[in-house]
């Protein structure tokens, strides 16, 4: 498992990984028990919308596997747009790249468009 990609159905508000951690999100079951779980948890949640099309998205991706490794305390997630269009929608996630951050279920920020410095120091900001 050394991969920084996981599918777990899930996640508990404990959940760290020396290398950091992205859970794919796959059905809305899945991101509910996500959600359910940061709600109740200090740690910072990032979520990831992206879709298979979106051409900044893939650019992104080697510098956010990057940035994940280097924030293990923070929870990132990974919301393909066109499978979880509801999801997308409740967060308004037009333009893509889109992260959205969020603590005990509450959103405090967001970056839009590929900007791996505003990324980093967002996460910088509210990690803590």
């Amino acid at each position: 498992m050394g991969s920084n990609v996981s599918s777990v159905h899930d996640v508990p508000s404990s959940v760290e990984n020396k290398n950091g951690l992205v859970v794919e999100i796959e059905s809305r079951r899945q991101w509910r028990s996500v959600f359910d779980s940061m709600k109740v948890s200090n740690k910072l949640l990032v979520i990831d919308f992206t879709a298979a099309w979106c051409g900044p998205c893939k650019a992104m991706e080697p510098r956010v596997k990057e940035i994940v490794s280097r924030y293990p305390e923070a929870v990132f997630a990974r919301v393909d747009v066109d499978k979880l269009m509801d999801v997308a929608g409740t967060y308004r996630a037009n333009t893509l790249p889109a992260f959205v951050f969020m603590k005990r279920g509450e959103e405090i920020d967001r970056v839009v468009g590929a900007k791996p410095g505003e990324l980093v120091y967002k996460i910088e900001k509210h990690r803590v």
